[in-house]
């Protein structure tokens, strides 16, 4: 049966006496004819692939067509969906880009990591998609900043992901998905790396906030993993080759401002035509939330984060070395509408504990 592959490819997959893909059902003696994007590629072999997922999960994590098609044919396109930065580049860097993220996939300091229950080491039979699915959004955030990844990736670096929501608790992981310093370790429950993927655009993805705090723990002066500041990589004049003195004036200016603007919600003095914060109140609890937060919404709202805070956003710009918008017809308007829902709710903000850098 022949099928467009864009028009499917983030729908959920589910399997009973048949192959179900979104609304639409597949008997297992077919073929799904992809024309030239992937050729034919067999319902059975997307049968194994999915029974593979269900039976590491017990069925927790929802499953996506584009990871079963690259896991069954190993073709990279299949994954264009997770990383929006593909929607800006020509051919040719599109293949740079999936390069990349095999190098990054491949790399002996990439730690990564997949616990069943009991804390039972699962990663040998952890899917290949799953691999490429983390490296590529670690991809997208250096593409242009190879530089900084290089010296990210001289050490090991700790991902652990876990079947269902039991393995997690059972392993000290919080909230479905945190940074732990003292293992250096971002923790994600599995079905937390696709949940975002099934909208019309690419949306929540806590692996990009809780690598936005893995960053800012990131001492790239030493190489090693140092204590919160709130500062991605560059922004320290401690980074060495690495800082940038632009994007360090930038942010706090930017910083400063969004701090402000919070502050006036706050104290209650806004005026009614006066800017919302970008970020929930959650980001101005700390200055590492800050930082997490924002990065993240960099990469999800940007044209958003753009008009609002020119400065800041400016800043990561200069930092990772290109301007998202260029991928971003639409932006992700969940976090947009979430955000300015609190401050028009009445709610009073929580109290802020933000710090701004010093010149």
């Amino acid at each position: 049966m022949k099928i467009i592959f864009d028009q499917f490819r983030n729908r959920q997959v589910r399997i009973d006496h048949h192959l179900e893909v979104g609304d639409t059902r597949f008997q297992f003696d077919e073929a799904l004819d992809f024309d030239a994007s992937f050729g034919v590629v067999s319902v059975p072999s997307l049968v194994r692939v999915a029974e593979q997922f269900a039976r590491l999960t017990n069925g927790e994590c929802p499953l996506q067509l584009a990871v079963l098609v690259f896991t069954a044919t190993g073709n990279h396109r299949a994954l264009d969906f997770y990383f929006p930065i593909t929607q800006m580049l020509t051919q040719p860097q599109i293949d740079s880009f999936y390069q990349l993220l095999q190098s990054i996939a491949q790399h002996p300091h990439f730690d990564l990591q997949f616990i069943g229950e009991r804390r039972a080491d699962l990663t040998a039979q952890m899917p290949s998609g799953i691999r490429q699915v983390v490296a590529g959004h670690i991809a997208e955030v250096f593409s242009y900043r190879t530089d900084i990844l290089e010296r990210f990736l001289a050490a090991p670096r700790h991902i652990q992901l876990y079947a269902s929501a039991r393995a997690f608790e059972e392993d000290g992981g919080v909230a479905g998905g945190d940074y732990n310093p003292q293992r250096e370790s971002i923790q994600l429950v599995l079905r937390r790396l696709f949940e975002g993927f099934f909208g019309e655009t690419p949306g929540v993805c806590p692996l990009l906030h809780e690598l936005g705090h893995m960053l800012d723990d990131f001492d790239a002066a030493t190489g090693g993993m140092g204590r919160s500041a709130g500062l991605l990589p560059g922004l320290s004049p401690r980074d060495g080759n690495l800082f940038n003195s632009r994007a360090r004036s930038l942010f706090i200016s930017g910083k400063r401002l969004e701090l402000e603007r919070y502050l006036a919600r706050y104290r209650g003095t806004a005026k009614a035509t006066d800017p919302f914060p970008i970020g929930h109140p959650y980001v101005f609890q700390t200055d590492g939330e800050f930082s997490a937060g924002y990065f993240e919404m960099f990469f999800r709202n940007p044209n958003y984060f753009a008009a609002q805070n020119p400065d800041l956003y400016a800043a990561f710009v200069e930092l990772f070395g290109y301007d998202p918008r260029r991928a971003w017809k639409k932006d992700f308007q969940f976090y947009i509408d979430q955000n300015r829902d609190f401050y028009l709710s009445g709610q009073r903000p929580w109290t802020p504990h933000l710090n701004i850098p010093h010149d």
